[in-house]
């Protein structure tokens, strides 16, 4: 990783990036808010978002549903969730994003409970009420990563990932102890969109055809891929092969295991076809894309 900041504390504007150098995708990335430019139109993201409102009210449009929110809000969207946030004048916030490679590249204990916590939720409302209290216990982490990149000391990189797990499971306790707050009757094509992304995560090991996923949520595959095609413009089947490229680049990036267990352990258990699906999709062999990246770094 790479890592990018600009500005000096939470008083002015700043921008942290943590980037992936194999991919050159943001694992990370922190910004100050003081309005809501960066939300002005509905979109979809390819990562997780958090935004800690301190100071401002407004809305939230989330799945055609408008919810309200104001100081000390804890406001969450999970991955490809379309929103759009319209301010009542200024507001002191922090936004923070994390891409799936943040997590896969940093694994830690809470990892799993805390992405399962804060994101793959379905039907709750996307804001959660705080204290000033828990606000100031969840910008203490945030404040010490930012002291931490203006030292050259050793392990100032680590010490700075360390700080966002910090946050992390700070955010999961305050999560876990509001519980679940359900949203206003969402849409149908949400809810199995939501479904079908928490399964893939879920099964995307051992399951690869789009009818595995129909039968395990007793929806149909034409269901499926409508939900699929609204949210991304995409099928079912290219969701899988995303989320089995996305893992199989990380193992060849990351680990040193042979190609053949990365392929059993991603569910092929022929190390051609293996291969050969790969090759199809990246346009090499896992070979030469192990080889590629990891020249790329040296």
């Amino acid at each position: 990783m790479k890592l990018k900041h600009y500005g000096e504390t939470m008083t002015e504007q700043t921008i942290i990036e943590l980037v992936n150098p194999e991919t050159n995708i943001l694992a990370f990335k922190l910004i100050t808010l003081n309005d809501d430019s960066y939300f002005k139109s509905l979109e979809s993201y390819n990562c997780y978002k958090v935004i800690l409102i301190r100071r401002g009210k407004g809305k939230i449009a989330f799945d055609n549903v408008m919810y309200e929110f104001s100081d000390n809000c804890l406001i969450r969207f999970p991955i490809y969730q379309p929103f759009r946030i319209e301010a009542d004048g200024p507001v002191d916030g922090i936004l923070l994003q994390f891409h799936p490679d943040f997590f896969w590249n940093h694994k830690y204990d809470m990892e799993i409970t805390s992405k399962q916590v804060l994101f793959t939720g379905i039907g709750e409302k996307p804001s959660i009420k705080i204290t000033k209290a828990e606000m100031g216990q969840l910008l203490l982490p945030l404040d010490n990563l930012i002291s931490e990149l203006h030292n050259d000391d050793l392990g100032r990189y680590d010490i700075t990932v360390s700080w966002v797990k910090i946050f992390m499971v700070y955010a999961s306790r305050m999560k876990l102890k509001k519980g679940v707050v359900y949203a206003e009757a969402l849409s149908t094509v949400y809810y199995t969109f939501r479904k079908l992304t928490n399964a893939i995560e879920q099964h995307f090991h051992r399951k690869h055809r789009p009818a595995d996923y129909a039968k395990l949520l007793n929806i149909t595959v034409k269901t499926l891929n409508r939900a699929a095609k609204h949210q991304l413009g995409k099928t079912v089947s290219d969701m899988i092969s995303d989320r089995i490229i996305t893992q199989a680049k990380h193992e060849l990036y990351l680990s040193d295991k042979p190609i053949k267990q990365i392929a059993f352990e991603l569910g092929f258990h022929d190390i051609s076809y293996f291969s050969r699906f790969f090759k199809v999709r990246m346009d090499m062999s896992p070979e030469s894309y192990r080889k590629s990246v990891r020249e790329d770094t040296e």
